[in-house]
């Protein structure tokens, strides 16, 4: 379910994008929160802290594919160092203008947001990837499973 949250907020996203530049703030708002939740949906299939849950290890999803290794690396970055937490970033830029008359000093603070937009392809196909990934080791479970118990498993 994670993985394909992933792929429909990056779908939200990128129609939100498509009709840049927005005609209201919440437009950008809504852009930028569905594609913040794609990056947490998709990493939280790589970590796995309770009991029964299964997380999906690179090592393996990645075996043979070192580019989309290169995004899956540079999406966990971006979770770790903007999205989840504050670090070293260049997604969001602070600017503070200064200008000086006379006795008087003016500050005025702005925040820029950047979406790597022009790769949200990639994003799709690494999704893509891991979720194929996951119906793999899902069909090979259901198997043992029809083997060890003589039945036969349909899935919905």
């Amino acid at each position: 379910m994670q993985i394909l949250e992933a792929q429909y907020s990056l779908e939200f996203s990128k129609a939100f994008n498509e009709k840049y530049p927005f005609d209201k703030f919440e437009e950008f708002i809504l852009s930028h929160g569905m594609f913040k939740n794609s990056i947490l949906s998709y990493s939280k299939c790589f970590s796995s802290f309770s009991t029964g849950k299964v997380s999906l290890d690179p090592k393996d999803v990645f075996k043979n594919e070192p580019k989309l290794k290169e995004i899956h690396l540079n999406l966990m970055d971006m979770r770790n160092q903007y999205i989840a937490h504050n670090g070293t970033s260049d997604f969001e830029l602070e600017i503070v203008f200064q200008k000086k008359v006379k006795d008087q000093i003016t500050l005025n603070q702005t925040i820029t947001y950047k979406e790597p937009v022009s790769e949200y392809e990639k994003f799709f196909d690494l999704f893509e990837h891991c979720s194929n990934y996951i119906l793999k080791k899902v069909s090979k479970k259901a198997d043992k499973i029809e083997e060890r118990l003589d039945v036969k498993i349909k899935f919905s």
